[in-house]
C-alpha cells in the first residue's frame, strides 16, 4: 500500500498584484500537472481574502513532486506576488 500525500500551501498575497498572480498561478499549476500528473486547486480564506491556499492531493512520489513544485514556483516567479516580508508555508498530510 502506498502512501498518498496531500499538500496545503498557504500565503498572504500583495493585493496590488492579484490579477497577475491569478495568471501566473494558473500557468504554473498547468505546467506542474503536466510534469507530475497532480492537479492543483486554489482557495482563499473566507475571513481574510489576502490569504490564499494551493491544494495538491494524492501525491504518490513525494520527492519528485517537491522538486517539481519548487522548480515551477521559481520559474513562474510566485514569490514576487507575496505580501512584503512573508513566505509560502507548506504542510503535508496523509490519511489516518
Amino acid at each position: 500500500m502506498s502512501t498518498h500525500i496531500d499538500y496545503y500551501i498557504y500565503y498572504r498575497i500583495d493585493p496590488s498584484k492579484e490579477t497577475a498572480l491569478r495568471a501566473a498561478l494558473a500557468t504554473m499549476q498547468a505546467s506542474l500537472q503536466a510534469a507530475t500528473g497532480v492537479p492543483g486547486r486554489v482557495r482563499r480564506r473566507l475571513d481574510d481574502p489576502l490569504t490564499w491556499m494551493e491544494i495538491y492531493e494524492g501525491v504518490n512520489n513525494q520527492r519528485l513532486f517537491e522538486l517539481e513544485l519548487g522548480s515551477h514556483v521559481q520559474r513562474h516567479g510566485l514569490h514576487d506576488f507575496l505580501a512584503a516580508e512573508t513566505g509560502r508555508h507548506l504542510e503535508r498530510f496523509r490519511s489516518a
